[in-house]
């Protein structure tokens, strides 16, 4: 609609080339509509500062301007070319609503200069422009509320289902469809930097992780004081430290709140060459993020009962495989370890010795996985849960599950210098078999016996060989030395790996 106005004021006085400069609600001139030669460069010009020139002068006196024989650049009205002078220009401010929307320049008069009859011609078209324009604002922004409404429900039924691993990329992938935005992100504070968490969209892999000090991010206020931003002409900010390259035109941002509390912002950005954002994106994203985060509130909470309903069951289980089955383990390994010495047959005897051992071996694991039952869903800082996050981490290195045996009062007995050390041990083991052994199984034994801590890491892989690095094995017998212990390796008469790692805990 704005291209049939700047046509049709162009022709109703023959002039050579015409522009409308819209301006944003900062009341600088966000972006131009052309007609007419000079023709528009390939590439979109930046808007001049407002206080420039013709622009300048029309902020100055508002009404009509016409000119002959003017010193201006064709580039500050928005048109490629190197011509300083023109013989002519009128233009005209168009109003809406008693606000200035925009101004009308016509350059370069057919008859060499525009008359006064130019004058009223355009300023009664800028006037009927004025109610086009109202009318189209008005049916545009039913279409944006519209648009809004359909992306928020749903959004939210999607989030109220629970079908989905990241609720936070639906919210945002919600947002760049009701904004048509070119890319949204949620960021927060780490520390004393804000860090894009998740992004979505055209600048996905350039901002994903981006750290920003928080002192000379233009985010600060949305994080820190749960205030809306409203950014049209991102460009010209000299105080930003976030985005240069690709050019953002326009950002909008809200917080996104639990109780009185921010969590993050929610970030929608239009690249160069789109129109800005206005406040009323700003209120529309404010009551999509509202909905939103009511219904992640709502997701968050029934993962958390989910959760919860399963560490129960584990606690169950592991009851059960405590009072019922170690139990009846250990009774059954009892009365085999009385039969030994009323068997007569050597044979028999040693067979029932290596019975015996296999079921205190089974009541070992049953034991760790009985402690895997009741850790927290979210983890913890003993030491035999840090050692299972190792034997977790090093699950894809090694393709599969290192088995893990714990024996004694670990977390009780262990000072946590020491526990720093069986941890580092514990990674270095399991690191060495994944890239050395070529094993299939590896089996790590930590216990406490008395003073003695032993960690053994054994494999079944093909042995360590004649290590070209022999760093990490020196790291291990260092931290053995600094705690009177020792460290060795062997291959075991089966093949593979042994690693044996000895520490003793220093008493007053």
């Amino acid at each position: 609609m704005l291209r049939r106005v700047v046509h049709a004021g162009r022709d109703l006085v023959g002039a050579r080339y015409a522009a409308l400069g819209v301006l944003g609600e900062d009341c600088v001139v966000d972006r131009f509509v052309r007609a007419g030669s000079p023709p528009a460069p390939v590439e979109p010009l930046s808007p001049p500062p407002a206080d420039a020139g013709i622009l300048g002068l029309l902020i100055e006196e508002p009404g009509p301007v016409r000119l002959r024989e003017v010193a201006i650049a064709p580039s500050s009205l928005g048109f490629a070319g190197s011509q300083t002078e023109v013989s002519s220009l009128l233009a005209v401010p168009i109003r809406v609503r008693g606000a200035a929307f925009g101004y009308f320049y016509l350059v370069e008069s057919g008859r060499g200069e525009f008359s006064d009859e130019d004058e009223q011609l355009i300023t009664s078209l800028a006037r009927t422009a004025a109610v086009a324009i109202e009318n189209a604002k008005l049916y545009e922004d039913s279409e944006r509320r519209r648009r809004w409404q359909s992306v928020t429900t749903d959004a939210t039924q999607s989030l109220f289902a629970g079908d989905h691993d990241r609720p936070m990329g639906v919210v945002l992938q919600g947002a760049m469809v009701g904004a048509e935005a070119d890319l949204a992100s949620f960021a927060d504070l780490d520390e004393d930097d804000v860090v894009a968490e998740l992004v979505e969209g055209e600048l996905a892999e350039v901002l994903a992780g981006r750290h920003v000090p928080i002192a000379r991010s233009i985010l600060r206020p949305v994080l820190e004081q749960g205030a809306p931003l409203l950014v049209e002409n991102y460009g010209r900010r000299e105080d930003i430290d976030e985005i240069t390259d690709p050019p953002i035109t326009s950002m909008i941002a809200v917080p996104l709140m639990r109780g009185q509390l921010v969590v993050g912002a929610i970030v929608l950005a239009r690249l160069q060459g789109r129109r800005p954002f206005d406040r009323t994106d700003v209120e529309q994203l404010e009551a999509y993020v509202g909905h939103a985060g009511v219904a992640l509130e709502l997701n968050q909470s029934r993962a958390d009962q989910a959760a919860l309903a399963v560490l129960r069951e584990h606690q169950r289980i592991a009851a059960d495989l405590h009072d019922h089955v170690i139990q009846e383990l250990f009774a059954t390994g009892m009365a085999m370890q009385g039969m030994v010495h009323r068997t007569h047959d050597p044979d028999n005897q040693a067979k029932l010795v290596e019975f015996v051992d296999a079921i205190d071996a089974t009541i070992r694991r049953i034991r760790t996985t009985i402690f895997r039952l009741n850790r927290a869903p979210y983890g913890g800082g003993s030491l035999k849960e840090r050692l299972l996050s190792v034997v977790e981490d090093a699950r894809p290195a090694l393709g599969f599950t290192a088995h893990a045996e714990f024996s004694g009062p670990l977390d009780q007995a262990v000072p946590d210098e020491l526990a720093d050390h069986v941890v580092a041990v514990a990674r270095e083991a399991l690191s060495n078999a994944a890239r050395h052994s070529g094993a299939t199984s590896v089996r790590l034994l930590v216990q406490l016996s008395g003073d003695t801590v032993t960690l053994d890491a054994i494999d079944d892989g093909r042995g360590i060989g004649e290590p070209t690095r022999s760093s990490g094995l020196a790291n291990l017998e260092r931290r053995a030395r600094d705690h009177h212990g020792s460290m060795e390796v062997t291959q075991p008469a089966k093949g593979g790996t042994h690693l044996h790692w000895v520490a003793r805990i220093e008493r007053p």
